[in-house]
């Protein structure tokens, strides 16, 4: 699982900066139109990206391999353009980018409910050596 915590967290490092950009622009501007996207950047793409590589580099025995693939996956897709999405609503509010937000949304939904699967259901996670 260490070659999935490596994108989890380079993709964070980038939403990071991303984050921090759109921040230091609205402040510049003195325009705070933006703070739900710069919110979202931050909490779904650096922290909740960043908390899934670390996980995974932490607990590197994890019997539901497939499951944990699977849920990097959606955590990268999901997480990945779920604020992109946002974005583009926030810019121009039509199906499209109704859409462009809603189903990047709800893979990231599956992601969470995986994760929580894994925690919960995964023998080796909490195994006591």
């Amino acid at each position: 699982m260490i070659v999935y915590s490596k994108w989890l967290i380079r993709v964070a490092a980038i939403y990071s900066l991303i984050g921090a950009l759109i921040g230091s622009d609205m402040a510049g501007r003195e325009d705070y139109a933006m703070i739900p996207v710069h919110a979202h950047i931050l909490v779904v793409g650096w922290l909740t990206l960043f908390a899934y590589g670390m996980f995974y580099y932490v607990f590197k025995e994890i019997s539901m391999v497939r499951t944990a693939k699977l849920q990097a996956w959606t955590s990268l897709i999901g997480g990945g353009l779920m604020p992109f999405g946002m974005l583009l609503y926030y810019k121009s509010e039509n199906t499209a980018t109704l859409l462009a937000f809603i189903i990047p949304a709800s893979i990231l939904l599956l992601a969470i409910a995986l994760f929580i699967v894994i925690l919960f259901f995964d023998k080796k996670l909490f195994a006591r050596k």
